[in-house]
């Protein structure tokens, strides 16, 4: 009985020749495609096509001890911030020739270890990581350590020796609260936070334009989780009340100013204030940040301190391909901010 001869196997020296180009290009193309203009990359990837040629990723990671797997970790994809960020992730990290896994650690510490031991494991090429609230910079160390390219994204480990892409949070809350005070608020309050990685930054932002503005209003501080939740709680704080209390009971008083650390914290303040008796605009000023899809389009539009996540996408990619080449990278990068100003602070 006759058999069928194997097909021959097609090399990347056969696509070289194809496209017109050399096997380094080809092989570029591979593996790091973003080093190679839009005309080159397309003439070799129709010579793939037309021969059939497939790339043996199991091959070249045996070859380069990397798997060619680019892990994006995330606390959740429920907000919609962190999944237009993991949107924008995975098409740059499949751009740049790597297969992109989306994981979720749901902010838990032990889900995070966990998966990451999995990850180390499977030999991943990198981990870019939005670190679960309360990380260890001595067990991100250890991991840094041992080899496992890892970059932080929107959170910061204090002292990791990985580097980190974040917006900058300390500007965004000087604009968030000058704003506020050029809206007559003379008691402001800085509502959530604590569990924020850039808290520091987020608090010393809100400091330095309560300081530089003529006459120093008061400020309080109430610690909260940034979810909805939290918010709908907040105006129960004492200190709080006193001070919408006197709003209240005196039309000539100042609005009170809040700075959310979260627009989903603000959205919980906005749900409880007919409940006080309160509207926003008049006893309350409130700027949130993240400035999610939803807050332009609530019944009062929400003020909020905007980042891009294609920014941080970018710089964490950029980082990722300098750290395979063995480049010097920056230990932090700051994204820029914008203040989106609406009628909740108008």
């Amino acid at each position: 009985m006759n058999s069928t001869p194997p097909h021959p196997k097609v090399t990347i020296i056969q696509v070289a020749e194809l496209a017109g180009v050399s096997k380094s290009t080809v092989s570029l193309v591979l593996t790091q495609p973003d080093k190679v203009s839009d005309t080159t990359r397309e003439k070799v990837r129709q010579a793939m096509a037309e021969l059939g040629y497939v790339y043996n990723r199991d091959a070249a990671a045996l070859r380069s001890k990397r798997s060619g797997l680019v892990a994006i970790m995330l606390p959740t994809l429920d907000n919609p911030k962190f999944t237009e960020l993991a949107t924008t992730l995975q098409q740059g990290v499949l751009e740049r020739g790597f297969v992109p896994m989306l994981l979720s650690s749901n902010d838990e510490l032990d889900t995070q270890q966990r998966l990451m031991e999995r990850l180390k494991e499977s030999n991943v090429t990198a981990v870019i990581l939005c670190p679960a609230t309360g990380t260890d910079v001595n067990w991100q160390n250890a991991l840094n350590n041992s080899g496992m390219v890892i970059i932080n994204v929107l959170r910061e480990v204090p002292f990791s020796e990985a580097p980190c892409v974040l917006a900058d949070t300390q500007r965004g809350a000087f604009l968030a609260t000058q704003a506020l005070l050029e809206q007559g608020c003379h008691a402001l309050a800085l509502v959530g936070g604590p569990s924020l990685s850039n808290y520091a930054h987020f608090k010393e932002g809100f400091e330095q334009a309560v300081h530089l503005h003529p006459g120093t209003p008061s400020s309080q501080y109430i610690p909260c989780n940034n979810t909805r939740q939290a918010g709908q709680q907040a105006l129960n704080d004492q200190a709080l009340a006193q001070v919408i209390a006197k709003v209240r009971t005196d039309d000539r008083a100042a609005p009170v100013g809040l700075l959310c650390a979260s627009d989903q914290l603000a959205y919980g303040v906005l749900d409880a204030l007919p409940s006080h008796g309160l509207s926003v605009g008049k006893e309350l000023k409130i700027v949130g940040f993240g400035d999610l899809p939803d807050s332009a389009v609530l019944p009062c539009p929400l003020s909020s301190v905007a980042y891009r996540s294609g920014d941080l996408a970018e710089h964490s990619l950029s980082i990722l391909t300098a750290l395979l080449s063995d480049q010097n990278v920056p230990r932090r990068t700051l994204i820029d901010v914008t203040l989106i100003k609406r009628a909740s602070c108008l």
